[in-house]
């Protein structure tokens, strides 16, 4: 009996110490992969995200599973696969833990950028319904909730109504930054801050691409993408494990507006042909 209980625990001391490997192995693989999709490799990042998928699922490292759903999600995307965006991002948003919403707000975002609006409004009414006062509360849940109605404002025609949406969540985003002392001191760069980026992104394009006279304005979009460029360094940092690419074209556009700024060369994102 001693002998039998011994070989049970050297066979699950071995067998964590596998699982512990492989998890690790996961991790390695979704940096590499979100590594090389931030350069513009994206279909060698999709398949590196696939096989960190796979690593994960096998040893139910769900935070990992989760942003590689997100990555690959963005890179379907980027190679204009709808429906494969469309499916990931469906299930990213079903197994997401409680409290996580920004798998919906991807979702959100996507179906917004395909004209889908009502399909848009009611996944992110759905994805804050249990989150008090959103939309008024100064909280991080109220800009993003914002910031996802804008986007289904826009989609709508409404530029006017989406405009007074981002002004809306700009305003709660200073509040936020003003009580974070820590973040006041190391996360400001004029008008930008943490909390406002990528609204102050969100408000750029519009300026840039809105079709009434009075709301389009190359001017202001080129003056806030300037004043983006020269605080995103201290911006975009992100987490070392566990944090999906999110909003992946747009980083890209970011990355062209950085190389445009100090002249250096930005490759051009290898992105093969066809969807699964």
């Amino acid at each position: 009996m001693r002998a039998l209980l011994a070989a049970a625990v050297l066979v699950g001391a071995a067998t964590s110490r596998d699982l512990a490997a492989q998890s690790g192995e996961a991790a390695t693989l979704w940096r590499v992969g979100r590594t090389l999709a931030l350069r513009g490799q994206a279909d060698s990042a999709l398949r590196t995200l696939e096989l960190a998928g796979t690593a994960a699922r096998t040893t139910g490292d769900l935070a990992t599973e989760q942003a590689t759903r997100r990555g690959r999600a963005d890179l379907w995307m980027l190679r204009g696969c709808a429906d494969s965006t469309t499916r990931i991002l469906r299930e990213a948003v079903t197994a997401a833990s409680p409290g996580d919403r920004s798998s919906a707000d991807a979702l959100v975002r996507f179906l917004a950028s395909r004209k889908a609006v009502a399909e848009a409004r009611t996944v992110l009414v759905k994805a804050y319904r249990d989150v008090p006062s959103v939309g008024s509360n100064i909280t991080r849940e109220s800009v993003t909730f914002l910031q996802g109605m804008a986007a289904v404002e826009l989609a709508g025609g409404q530029e006017s109504a989406a405009l007074a949406t981002l002004n809306s969540a700009l305003a709660i985003a200073v509040r936020l930054h003003e009580g974070d002392v820590k973040d006041r001191s190391e996360h400001a760069v004029g008008e930008i801050t943490d909390e406002n980026a990528w609204l102050m992104f969100d408000l750029a394009q519009l300026r840039r691409t809105a079709k009434s006279p009075a709301l389009h304005s190359p001017r202001e979009h080129a003056r806030i993408m300037g004043n983006l460029v020269k605080a995103w360094p201290t911006l975009d940092v992100l987490p070392d494990d566990g944090f999906p690419i999110t909003r992946f074209a747009d980083r890209l556009v970011m990355r062209t507006a950085l190389c445009a700024a100090d002249g250096s060369e930005c490759p051009v994102p290898v992105v093969a042909k066809g969807c699964p």
